[in-house]
Formats: structure tokens, sequence, C-alpha cells
């Protein structure tokens, strides 16, 4: 194929509205130095689409791209105001060279990586990434002027700060602090669980030991604990249970499908104390997907196709058989799933009681 007919083709690729994935990545990984740079940049900001916020494609395929390339990428991302795409924009060297842009932007693309990996939150793989960001002087800063600049972001960046524990890190992290102590929601517990990397000293710990006095108040005064109490299992200092259950049996023995499912979750240690959820599959949905008709936490009634309205935690057995008589299923109590803090025989009025047998506190 001669050099011309190479460089058509590669136009064709990068210019189409929905490519050959496999031969986009594969070509955006040897653009040549004379590749059009904006019909690149166009090609390569395809594998961000709005609606996905990982950066794991860009950053695994494209630490190879020519400098004008990067500047056109760069260019088109100016008013993004995602986290990651700020951490992008601050890591990147666009004032030196362009082989300085190169080292700098496969720099930044590793780092978005080690931002976004799979590992288990206190895994020695994941520890390695976060500490390794934090010793990097240029991501370092770059992660810190997010933090400042936005409210919502990924609790790897954060890790990254109170492993730094700077006075520049502390800056950034105690603002996101102060707004969890106010909400006392979700990311106060979030926060919490960054002392499985945050490195020891005397403000971090004074800000950890705060968190920890205001999750176990919140905690103590959980209605999940007066729930517990109206079933008579007494004053325990933790409540939770969640079950599973499922109905409308399809397919034969070897493929045995549920039409329906109800997830019912209670847990004094959650802001969102409970969460209470029945889903159904439509006839005429080939691909087997559920569709919620009933969703009920402790914020309010979210969804409620089926007309059961709100109900007291007390009733919650009630409000499944209810579902079920609207779904025209039954529940197979028998082999629901339970798990939950109790034990003994307190587990087995818990059970009791979701089943519909004993009334509470009896």
């Amino acid at each position: 194929m001669s050099r011309r007919r190479a460089s058509e083709d590669l136009s064709a690729l990068l210019g189409e509205a929905s490519p050959d994935w496999e031969r986009l990545i594969k070509a955006l990984k040897k653009l040549p130095e004379d590749v059009d740079p904006v019909l690149a940049a166009g090609a390569v900001l395809q594998l961000l689409p709005e609606d996905r916020s990982s950066f794991w494609t860009l950053g695994r395929h494209c630490q190879q791209l020519p400098a004008p390339v990067i500047r056109a990428v760069l260019e088109r991302l100016e008013g993004d105001v995602r986290p990651a795409v700020f951490f992008l924009r601050e890591s990147v060297d666009r004032e030196g060279s362009d082989e300085a842009l190169r080292e700098s932007w496969r720099t930044a693309l590793q780092g978005l990586l080690d931002l976004d990996v799979t590992y288990a939150w206190g895994s020695k793989q994941r520890k390695a990434k976060l500490q390794g960001l934090a010793a990097n002087p240029v991501l370092l800063q770059a992660i810190q002027t997010v933090v400042v600049a936005s409210e919502e972001v990924s609790r790897d960046m954060l890790a990254v700060l109170t492993i730094d524990a700077s006075e520049a890190s502390l800056d950034a992290f105690i603002p996101h602090v102060e707004r969890a102590v106010q909400s006392q929601g979700w990311e106060l517990d979030r926060l919490e669980d960054l002392r499985t990397h945050a490195r020891s000293t005397p403000a971090l710990d004074a800000l950890f030991e705060r968190m920890e006095a205001l999750l176990q108040a919140r905690r103590a005064r959980s209605p999940a604990l007066e729930l517990a109490r109206a079933l008579g299992f007494g004053e325990p200092e933790v409540f939770w249970f969640r079950i599973y259950a499922t109905g409308g049996e399809e397919g034969d023995e070897r493929s045995m499908m549920y039409r329906d499912h109800c997830h019912l979750t209670v847990d004094s240690r959650n802001p969102v104390w409970f969460n209470f959820s029945m889903a159904t599959r439509g006839e005429e949905d080939a691909l087997g997907m559920s569709e919620t008709v009933f969703h009920f936490n402790s914020e309010g009634l979210r969804r409620d196709t089926l007309g059961l309205g709100a109900c007291e935690p007390t009733r919650f057995p009630d409000w499944m058989a209810r579902g079920a008589e609207r779904l025209r299923t039954r529940w197979r109590l028998e082999q629901m799933s339970v798990m939950t803090s109790l034990r003994g025989k307190q587990r087995t009025r818990l059970e009791a009681w979701l089943k519909g047998r004993n009334p509470p506190g009896k």
C-alpha cells in the first residue's frame, strides 16, 4: 500500500463517527508525526463519552500520541471540569519542548490509571499505586489543585493527600472534611475509610478522631436501633441485615431464572439506614433486564408503580407480601438469602419475622 493511500485510510478511520474500536485503538498507538492533529484529537476524544467516568481506555491506549495531537486534545478539553480532566491538564507540561510534553503526557496518563485501579481498597497493590502518586511532585501538586477546585473527587485522590500529609495537602483536604462534618452523610463514611492509607500525624490523627466520634454518635441514634428494639432485640450497638428473595420461576432445571426480585437492607451504620426495593422482568424483555417497580428508603418513596405507598419499618414483611400479590408472584421465602449481625436464636427470630411468622417484639 502506498504512503498516500495509507494516509487516506487513516484519515478516513479517524474521521468516522462510529469507527471500528479495535482498528481505531491500534491506529492511535502509532500515529505518524504528520497526522492531522485536529482530526486525530477528535478520534481520541471518542474514547471519553460523556456518560463514562473512567479514563482507563484513554490512559491505556493513548500514551504514544505525537506532540501536536496532545496539544489539540488538551485544547479540546480546556473547558471540561471533570476532576480527571483537570488532573490531566495540570499534570502536562505544555510550555516545554515537544519531548517534555510527551513525557509529561505519558506520566499523567499513567497517573490516571493509578487513580483508577480495581485492587481492593486496603491491598498492597493499591497502596503502592497511591504512594507512588504522592511521591511524584508534579502529580501530587495536580491532585492538590484538583481537590481544592472540585467538591466531588475520587477517594483515591483524597487518599494521596493523606499519604503526603504536607501542609498543602491538608489545606486541600480539610474543606472536604468540613463539608462531610456538616452533612454527616455518606461522605463522612467515605473519608473515614482514608485512615487505611493515611500517614499518622498529629493533625491527621485529630481529624480522623473527630470523624470517628461523629460517626459513632450518628450510628448510636440511628432509627435502625429503634427498629431492633421494636422487634425485641434489646439494645445492640450495631444492627443490620440484608435479604434477597426471588419469585416467578422460569426456565428448566438446568437454567433456572427468576422473574421477580426483592431486596431489603437495614443498617444502623449507614446514613440511609434502610433500602427496600422490588423488581420484575417483563415477558417481552428478551434480554432479561429487570425493572424496579418499588423503591423505598429512609429518604423517601423513590418509585412505586405497584401503588404500595410508604410503610412503617415494622411492616416490611407485610409490604413484601402485598408486593408479591401485585406482581402475581410468590417469594421463595424458604430459600431467601439472609445476612445479619444477629446470631443464634435472635437470627432465627428475625428470619421468622421476615417470613411473616411472628409479630414485632414477640
